[in-house]
């Protein structure tokens, strides 16, 4: 939970002291993202601190879903789905309309989960019959993870923006913190503002 409260004040704290010169054009954009740190779609707003390069960042609300199957271990299903708001901090790489966006984040959510479990208990080994037990229930919570994201970004002069990449999580030991797999692609189209 440390590393929870360490990271939002690290973020907090970078957008406030931010510097923008007010004779500069900052350039920000909306976006719709489908898969990365959204797991399913999600809006961003995203904005440089200066200029249409460089340092920047992304605030986002995005709904996941997802369905997990234990199966190799019970007969078992998971459904899990929740609301999330990722906030990241970017650094854009490039001077033309195709830039490099590399950033680290973190993703705050509240999650349902709802779970079934069927399963056989035998009693002992010599034991030919075998009670069958069914749980169903379900959990609300809040989760977080944090992620980086390495990824292409296309800025066209009228305005149209894509957005393709890769955004890894990276988990930390905490009993909030959410485990998402290793390949979490991404792709967004969006408009500047």
């Amino acid at each position: 939970m440390k590393n929870l409260i360490v990271l939002i004040l690290f973020f907090m704290g970078l957008c406030a002291t931010a510097q923008t010169s007010p004779d500069s054009i900052t350039e920000r954009s909306l976006s719709l993202e489908l898969q990365g740190v959204h797991n399913l779609v999600g809006i961003n707003f995203d904005s440089r601190f200066k200029g249409n390069h460089g340092l920047g960042y992304r605030v986002g609300i995005g709904y996941a879903y997802g369905y997990s199957d234990f199966s190799f271990i019970v007969d078992a299903s998971d459904k899990i789905q929740g609301v999330a708001v990722p906030l990241e901090v970017n650094y854009l790489l490039g001077k033309r309309n195709s830039k490099l966006e590399l950033g680290v984040g973190i993703s705050l959510g509240y999650y349902w989960e709802r779970y079934n479990i069927t399963y056989k208990d035998y009693h002992n080994v010599y034991d030919s019959g075998a009670s069958i037990h069914q749980i169903q229930g379900h959990e609300n919570r809040f989760g977080y993870f944090t992620f980086g994201n390495i990824g292409y970004r296309l800025q066209t002069k009228r305005g149209f923006q894509l957005r393709v990449g890769w955004a890894p999580s990276i988990n930390f030991k905490d009993k909030h913190c959410l485990h998402r797999g290793l390949w979490a692609s991404y792709v967004s189209l969006g408009w500047r503002l």
